[in-house]
């Protein structure tokens, strides 16, 4: 360990053997590796990293950043709607819209992009989906003109263990824009099983000690790349410990059209000290787009829309549980 200043030195018997001089400070600092930074240094490239649009002004208005930084994980936690238990099949995933939002967010970070510099191509989104929620096509018409299909990809690992490997490995990936995932879902029935029901035996078993080693895992895989992890979790993991920059409750609220999601979204903690808990948001998503609405075109001309090829459109996202 280095010391810093002067020291007296003392033999074994106590005496005084006189003052031993210490390097000095500035030395010692200049010779330490690159990768080590102050703490003043590290919080500057921290609050330097890029903020792009999450597609819903409502939300990048509730973000601590304006918007979701490059490299980083958001964790939407999936609340009860109402009438169901936080332990229901429905409040860990699709009715309560966290993983329509994060779809939403991953379409927004993909997408081509026009700079000063010029038009920067769209980048991939991969969607780690073990429970079998997901439907392709619900997403197809969003990237239309925007993202080609052949940049979702959609991956359906069959073990914990393979989950959190393609969650890591995909966000290390420098042409990955953002990776949607919704581990330690209830894992899905068969036909012949009973509806599923509150108890704790629907759980995959893990650790929870496992889960936040792999978060940590995914927020250095996430810095390193420029990625983006949007984790979809349970109503019940508030209380554990999140390696995200920010956690966001979502919750569905009432909306009289079909392809028209509302969606009430507050900041409930994070570990970017600007994500303080208390602040919310309501979004309007236009789900037949993929962005935040509200839905006009179609309330108004539901027969052109219906000629458009919308029956189609609108029966995906009816079959996609988002």
């Amino acid at each position: 360990m280095v010391t810093f200043g002067m020291e007296v030195a003392t033999c074994r018997d106590g005496r005084d053997t006189g003052t031993v001089g210490r390097p000095d400070r500035t030395v010692v600092l200049e010779g330490l590796p690159a990768g080590i930074l102050s703490a003043g240094s590290l919080r500057c490239r921290e609050q330097s990293r890029d903020a792009v649009s999450s597609g819903c002004p409502a939300l990048d208005a509730l973000l601590p950043a304006g918007g979701v930084r490059r490299g980083s994980l958001l964790e939407w936690i999936a609340e009860s709607t109402q009438g169901h238990g936080t332990d229901s099949a429905v409040s860990h995933g699709p009715a309560t819209g966290a993983v329509t939002l994060a779809c939403v967010v991953a379409h927004a970070l993909a997408r081509a992009v026009t700079t000063s510099s010029g038009t920067v191509p769209p980048r991939t989104i991969v969607v780690v989906d073990r429970t079998g929620w997901f439907h392709p096509p619900a997403m197809l018409p969003w990237l239309a003109g925007s993202t080609p299909a052949a940049h979702l990809v959609v991956a359906r690992p069959s073990r914990d263990d393979d989950e959190i490997w393609a969650i890591d490995q995909a966000l290390r990936c420098p042409g990955v824009a953002a990776v949607v995932a919704w581990p330690r879902a209830i894992v899905p029935r068969t036909s012949h099983e009973p509806m599923p029901d509150a108890s704790p035996s629907r759980q995959r078993p893990s650790s929870d000690r496992r889960w936040t080693t792999a978060m940590r895992r995914w927020q250095l895989a996430a810095r390193a790349s420029g990625a983006v992890g949007l984790i979809v979790r349970p109503g019940g993991a508030h209380g554990e410990s999140s390696w995200a920059e920010a956690r966001l409750a979502v919750s569905s609220l009432p909306s009289g059209r079909l392809l028209e999601r509302r969606l009430r979204v507050r900041i409930v903690g994070g570990t970017w000290s600007a994500a303080v808990a208390g602040g919310t948001a309501d979004v309007v998503l236009d789900v037949a787009r993929g962005g935040e609405g509200p839905v006009h075109e179609w309330k108004a001309a539901p027969a052109a829309a219906y000629r458009r090829g919308a029956p189609p459109v609108a029966s995906e996202v009816a079959r996609a549980t988002m």
